[in-house]
């Protein structure tokens, strides 16, 4: 029995070019505030982010790509995995953003 009918998959874009900071390989992160106007993002202990939704002018589509090995010749198959529609965009939080955003929580 499928679970997900009647479910959508919907994918967000993480445009991360404006943190001008050095994210490691394989650090632990923590999205959350999806569903709010300005989601955050902790990466590691000390690097945390605060994002603002971005529509796009059209759809925006993604795909995947392996290689194959056909007859000894090595070729590229890509597939399409999805497309999207939403894109935050985020910025490094400022002490002053950061005691902002505690207040609105009270």
């Amino acid at each position: 029995m499928d679970n997900n009918l009647g479910c959508e998959e919907e994918f967000i874009l993480l445009d991360l070019d404006d943190c001008l900071c050095d994210i490691p390989p394989n650090a632990p992160f923590v999205l959350s505030g999806l569903d709010t106007q300005s989601p955050t993002l902790l990466i590691g202990d000390s690097i945390k982010l605060i994002g603002e939704y971005q529509e796009t002018v059209g759809t925006c589509y993604f795909f995947s790509e392996t290689k194959c090995d056909t007859s000894g010749k090595f070729s590229k198959e890509v597939n399409p995995l999805g497309s999207l529609q939403k894109v935050i965009k985020f910025t490094i939080l400022t002490e002053d953003q950061n005691k902002a955003e505690l207040f609105r929580n009270l």
